[in-house]
């Protein structure tokens, strides 16, 4: 609409530099299925991180385009992944739900994930995500992530 402000961004009281640079010298994406997908975390910063892979053939349907599976782990993985910077160290995140609509077929190249936290309350977060095949766009998600306090430890559990 015209004449309207952009949205505010959230604010992070929380950001932590340090994790950043753990996430960016990190070999832990190399595990699992980001591993096998081969997702590398090539931006992060507060509220924001940006993931690639490289499309390979074993993750094409049997017409020749990428499954919406791969795309869809790609959408999960930033959608949790771009809160850990910006909530309590020793918290974690869930992914709860997310709707990922598929724009175009991927078939070769390379796929970014853009995540953005658009809004984040002590509890759970809502995350957009654009996914692009080189230049063209792919895909659009948005989720909400539920983000679940420390766990005690034993020594501080009654009984």
């Amino acid at each position: 609409m015209v004449g309207m402000a952009p949205l505010a961004s959230p604010d992070f009281p929380l950001y932590n530099a340090e994790l950043v640079e753990r996430i960016r010298d990190s070999r832990a994406a190399e595990a699992g299925l980001p591993g096998y997908l081969g997702i590398r975390t090539v931006e992060i910063g507060p509220g924001r991180l940006v993931a690639t892979f490289q499309v390979k053939p074993e993750l094409l349907n049997p017409f020749g385009s990428l499954h919406g599976g791969a795309l869809a782990a790609l959408v999960d993985h930033v959608l949790g992944s771009v809160l850990y910077p910006v909530i309590q160290p020793g918290a974690w995140a869930a992914t709860t739900e997310f709707k990922l609509n598929l724009l175009a077929p991927v078939r070769e190249g390379e796929l970014t994930a853009e995540a953005v936290i658009v809004n984040m309350t002590k509890r759970t977060a809502v995350v957009q995500v654009t996914v692009t095949n080189d230049d063209r766009l792919a895909g659009l998600a948005q989720g909400t992530v539920l983000v679940m306090p420390p766990r005690e430890s034993n020594e501080d559990a009654p009984g």
